[in-house]
């Protein structure tokens, strides 16, 4: 704290005597607006001095000692959902700030940082961000990204701001988890972060991301805070980046809440089921708790509102129609190699009376008619209406169709909120595939 005190009495100027003879000629009311959608919090003392300072009363700095430089030697962005760039010098002077959102315009403001030390500038903006509840305890997740040519250097800056922010958090009662990276050649990241109005440290999480789940794009991702991409580079154990402290999840329902909305649903209970599997995930706009397990030959998969705990989607999978179905081709595959090795054992018989000849023909017409035989279309909708419990007039939008290269019946149906899928082998009336899904 000694050190972030002497360092703003340096950069700021005695003008009290000034402001004194300036305000005696002032008749305006004064007027501070601050925030209100943002939760308040109690910030200590010297933090919130300096905060308070740059942000409400929107103070310029004039240094008393200018940047020796104007060459940029590094680059430090500093990401929550605001994003903010610094432009420093070889002394880690601030040559520029610039904002990356527009969330970062608001914590900027009018605020001119140039010349001033680097450590000085990240004081400010995390002080900026705590008293307008950008990071609190629900969202303790920060990025750090140094940008630069020189690898040693980058890594001394990003230990050193990393060190300094985490003990301003933790003098805020707040448990952090940063996220910190060293980027030399950004030159692809660049293109991707002005495309999407991101800064180049989010834009190489996003891509790492991807790496892991090709089902996340940067259109999908962009506009996810740092906290909930922290949750996900936790969830698939991301490497090369620094993660520092775990990002909370007391925002979320909790996982112990979302099984019991699953296992409720199903009619389950935890001791009955096997294969339990529970993960964080992120789909069509929503953090969501993916769960899978196995009870009484069905496989059940939910996805969860993990803000809310409303079931998005649901898939019970029939595991015993899947093994029934494999052993019925295993036992055709046999059934065929018998009665293949049946007809070279005829072959090999090269005296055959022309009534057996005439009888063989009968047996593999006969054989070959049973083959080709299949249930009704009447039959398939009646197997998955048993199934699922309902009667054709309860359903709505009930299509069916008969897929020849499958050999099977696709029954589409919706009832109470739910749409099922079957598809129906056509020859025997297993059930090959069953799709049950949740529509608001």
């Amino acid at each position: 704290m000694k050190k972030l005190y002497d360092a703003f009495s340096e950069i700021t100027p005695d003008r009290l005597d000034k402001i004194h003879e300036e305000l005696q000629y002032r008749d305006e009311n004064i007027t501070i607006n601050v925030p209100t959608r943002k939760k308040k919090r109690f910030i200590p003392l010297a933090v919130a001095f300096l905060a308070v300072i740059l942000v409400v009363c929107s103070v310029t700095f004039y240094p008393s000692t200018t940047s020796t430089s104007s060459n940029i030697m590094a680059k430090v962005d500093i990401d929550v959902n605001p994003s903010v760039e610094f432009s420093i010098d070889e002394n880690n002077k601030i040559v520029e700030a610039t904002a990356n959102n527009e969330d970062g315009e608001n914590i900027l403001g009018d605020m001119d940082f140039t010349g001033s030390d680097i450590e000085v500038g990240i004081n400010a903006i995390i002080g900026s961000m705590l008293m307008q509840g950008y990071i609190d305890e629900l969202k303790n997740s920060l990025l750090v990204s140094v940008i630069g040519d020189d690898e040693e250097t980058n890594e001394q800056l990003r230990e050193q701001l990393t060190t300094m922010i985490d003990e301003l958090l933790q003098s805020s009662s707040i448990n952090g988890s940063i996220i910190s990276l060293t980027l030399t050649d950004t030159s692809s990241l660049e293109d991707l972060a002005e495309q999407y109005g991101i800064s180049v440290g989010k834009a190489e999480i996003i891509q790492k991301l991807i790496e892991f789940n090709s089902h996340y794009s940067f259109e999908t991702l962009k506009d996810l805070t740092i906290h909930d991409l922290n949750i996900l580079l936790e969830n698939y154990n991301v490497s090369d980046v620094t993660l520092d402290g775990n990002a909370s999840v007391s925002e979320y329902i909790g996982e112990d809440k979302a099984k019991i909305i699953a296992l409720n649903h199903a009619g389950v209970s935890e001791s009955n089921i096997s294969g339990y599997e529970i993960e964080m995930d992120y789909e069509d706009g929503v953090m969501v708790y993916e769960i899978e397990f196995k009870y009484n030959n069905t496989k059940y998969e939910y996805e969860i509102n993990a803000l809310d705990g409303t079931i998005i989607e649901y898939e019970p999978l029939n595991i015993s129609s899947s093994s029934s179905n494999n052993s019925s081709s295993n036992n055709s595959s046999n059934s065929s190699s018998s009665s293949s090795s049946s007809s070279n054992s005829s072959s090999s018989s090269s005296n055959s009376s022309s009534s057996n000849s005439s009888n063989s023909s009968s047996s593999s017409s006969s054989s070959s008619s049973s083959n080709t035989s299949k249930i009704t279309k009447e039959k398939a909708m009646e197997i998955a209406f048993n199934h699922a419990g309902v009667s054709k007039s309860d359903v709505d939008d009930l299509e069916v169709d008969y897929d020849d290269d499958d050999n099977v019946y696709e029954v589409e149906f919706k009832y109470d909120h739910y749409e099922y899928e079957y598809e129906i082998n056509a020859s025997n009336g297993n059930i090959a595939d069953y799709e049950k899904e949740y529509h608001h």
